[in-house]
């Protein structure tokens, strides 16, 4: 048990660990949305955004762009911090890109965020994380944007987090971080492949993990094409979990092989209240991503 306790101690990047803990007894921390007009993954910056703000009972993360009948639609994780439990919500942008309504849109005895939306034959579907039931699971939406079905399990047996699809080269791809009997789901990114995304016969890659790299791994939002460049989205968790967004050139994607460079790093601003960002989209001319906000717990009058 010592020997346990001392490689504890030890372990790489422990002193800011534990910095983070002692500030998070003097700090409050609340996730955010942004939003601002497109400008292209090279050159957004923080001073474009519009901030979306939350009640303070509950925090709005890994949001995702809808489009429909000239309306912006954005689905994200809530989680009340009553309950410490992510549910998905849909916010409908009025013209002025405020929030105009909020609602639930799907709830489970279980944690879900990270609502991915993609459409397959005139038909909407979201794979939230639904890690904690040990599974991919795909809802199918019977009415929009409020009204969501289970379609079935994609990958059982599993703990899989912010799961993304791709349609490329003929066949579509799903990356998912998993994570191991006492491991971490930050820092190990796996790859299936079917011919179809409603498949019950998902084939993992030869190389998985593709990536293992905390600095990496984990998905932040849906992976687009740019000048002809396949672009992931990936999470920073070295400095800690949700601390910045890769945006990384898939060089090389197929059944045997994968490979991939960091093009651009966007971290939070120095010296400010938002420390860090995990989540990026960009559709139909609007950008959105997250942020941790970070406030004083205590206060002290004259």
């Amino acid at each position: 048990m010592f020997k346990d306790f001392a490689a504890r101690l030890t372990a790489p990047r422990l002193p800011l660990r534990l910095w983070n803990k002692l500030l998070s007894l003097i700090f409050s921390e609340q996730w955010i949305i942004l939003i601002a007009p497109s400008s292209g993954y090279e050159s957004f910056s923080w001073k474009d955004f519009k901030i979306l703000l939350p009640p303070a009972d509950r925090f709005w993360a890994d949001p995702f762009i809808w489009k429909r009948d000239n309306g912006y639609y954005i689905f994200i994780e809530e989680f009340p911090y009553s309950t410490q439990r992510g549910r998905i919500v849909c916010l409908t942008l009025d013209d002025n890109m405020d929030v105009m309504a909020s609602q639930v849109v799907l709830e489970r005895p279980y944690h879900l965020s990270y609502p991915f939306l993609f459409e397959h034959n005139n038909q909407l579907y979201m794979i939230p994380e639904t890690g904690e039931n040990n599974g991919i699971e795909l809802y199918r939406c019977t009415h929009f944007p409020d009204k969501w079905v289970f379609e079935k399990t994609l990958l059982g047996n599993v703990y899989a987090v912010d799961s993304t699809l791709l349609n490329a080269q003929g066949k579509w791809w799903l990356f998912a971080n998993i994570k191991e009997k006492n491991g971490s789901s930050w820092d190990t990114l796996n790859l299936y492949y079917a011919n179809d995304p409603l498949s019950d016969n998902w084939t993992p890659h030869p190389l998985n993990p593709i990536v293992k790299d905390v600095k990496s791994a984990r998905p932040a939002g849906r992976i687009f094409q740019q000048d002809g460049r396949l672009i992931r989205p990936s999470q920073e968790c070295s400095v800690r979990y949700g601390y910045a967004i890769n945006f990384n050139h898939i060089i090389t994607l197929s059944e045997k092989e994968y490979a991939e460079t960091c093009l651009r790093v966007f971290k939070p601003p120095s010296g400010g209240r938002l420390i860090g960002t995990h989540t990026y989209n960009d559709e139909e001319g609007l950008t959105v991503i997250d942020a941790i906000q970070r406030g004083r717990r205590f206060f002290h009058g004259n």
